[in-house]
Parts: C-alpha cells; structure tokens; sequence
C-alpha cells in the first residue's frame, strides 16, 4: 500500500474519502499532493469496498490552489514539465473516474483546488465557501471546460474572464455548488450523500457513472440505444432481481 504525505485517506460503508494534509499551507497544490491524490484514486478505482469518493480538505479550507512555493521555480523548464503532467494524470483520473465523486468544499476552493471540485461529479459546500480562479488576475489561464458544462458558457467566461470570486450562495445560485448547507457540516452532509449512492452497491454506481460519463457525449438516439442496453444488461442479474424483489414485498406490507 502507497503510504501517503499529502493526504489522509479512509474507507467506511462502501465510502473512500481523500482529506487533504497540508492545513498550514491551505492544502496548496503540490507535486506531492497531486501524485498522492491520483494514487488514491487508482488505488480505489477497482476496489469493490469502495463504491463513492469524497474529496475534501475539512470544514475550513478546501484547498487554496497552487502552492506558490512551486510556481516560483517555474522558471526551471524540467518543473514546468513535472507540473504538467502531474496536472494532466490528476485531473485527468477525476475527469475520466469509473466511479461518482463528491467535493466536501469548506472554505476557499481557489485556482487549481476550485478545478478539483469542477472536475467531481458532485459539489457540496459549506456557506463559508468561497470559490474562482484568482489565477487569472495575474495573467495565467483557467480550465475553461468542463466548469462551462456545469454553469454555462456565460457564467464560465464570468468566472474565468474576470478572475473574481465568489461566495457560497452565488456559487448555488449558478450551479457550481449543487448543495449548501450551515458552515462545519459540509463533511457529514457529502458522507451521508456518499453512503447513499454506495447502498446502491459499487457495481451499480459504476454502471451508472459509466452511463454519465459516456451519453452527454452522443446524439439522443444513440444514448437511448446505450442506456436501453445497459438497463437491459443489468435487468436480469440476480442480485438485481433479489433486491427489485425485495422492494416489491416491501410495498405489499
């Protein structure tokens, strides 16, 4: 097992969370904490005990960004290669991962660490959050896509054109939180959403995951092809026909 520096992880009721580990310096991004964070996720990614992904940094900080101790050194051709592509192997694992994941964003979620809760399938914050992409205030560019999925292009090239941020209820209002709820209980209120999606079995969440991943990107017949066989594939199995049995004996009582 990768024993990790960056980050805590656990693994309780079909439920991996990933803490971030560096409070002192707001969970700033690093090398580390972004080879740390792709690790965990390949770790679970065929991992039957874990069904949801959590990703949070606590109730006070999500995480401030990039660690400015290492975009002073950008200078250095061989880190700005090392930052790329640890960019692109942690993004990308979230962008692309085979099961839901949920960002518990307390506090501020700025530049790359905002990227991380746009990159997860769900967002829940805290109404001490605070969310942008201060970045560009000083000339640098943003992930443009997917936050203009999630928004819409108007408020995406708000966002990302004037580097402002903003505050929680903004964030709700625009769709880029799709919960709130009262500062100090964003992490209960993920994990209980979490552990509902893992009580539809890991198999489950996957498939459906899949299905997400996959029909945004064709026209409308060919997604109700795919969905009319992946609902097909699945109909008969015989834990599914045990639990659809279940729910049938229940309703009868």
């Amino acid at each position: 097992m990768t024993a990790f520096t960056e980050i805590t992880t656990t693994v309780a009721a079909g439920v991996g969370t990933i803490h971030f580990n560096r409070f002192d310096r707001r969970h700033a991004l690093s090398l580390e904490v972004f080879a740390d964070l792709s690790y965990a996720l390949d770790a679970w990614r065929h991992d039957d005990e874990v069904a949801c992904v959590v990703i949070t940094g606590g109730e006070d900080v999500f995480c401030a960004g990039l660690d400015l101790k290492l975009q002073s050194v950008f200078t250095n051709q061989q880190t700005r290669d090392e930052y790329s592509a640890a960019c692109l192997r942690a993004y990308g694992t979230l962008l692309d991962y085979g099961k839901p994941t949920i960002a518990a964003v307390g506090g501020p979620a700025l530049g790359g660490g905002c990227d991380i809760a746009v990159f997860c399938d769900i967002r829940i914050g805290a109404t001490n959050t605070v969310m942008g992409f201060p970045q560009i205030k000083m000339g640098l560019t943003p992930y443009f896509s997917p936050l203009w999925k999630i928004v819409g292009l108007s408020q995406a090239k708000l966002l990302t054109f004037s580097g402002d941020k903003i505050d929680a209820a903004e964030a709700l209002r625009i769709g880029l939180l799709d919960r709130m709820v009262e500062a100090g209980s964003v992490v209960a209120e993920a994990t209980r959403i979490a552990r509902s999606i893992a009580e539809t079995t890991a198999e489950s969440a996957a498939n459906n995951k899949e299905m997400a991943l996959r029909s945004p990107a064709m026209d409308p017949i060919s997604a109700l092809t795919y969905e009319t066989l992946a609902y097909r594939e699945v109909i008969w199995r015989p834990h599914v026909v045990e639990r659809i049995g279940k729910a049938y004996s229940a309703l009868r009582k």
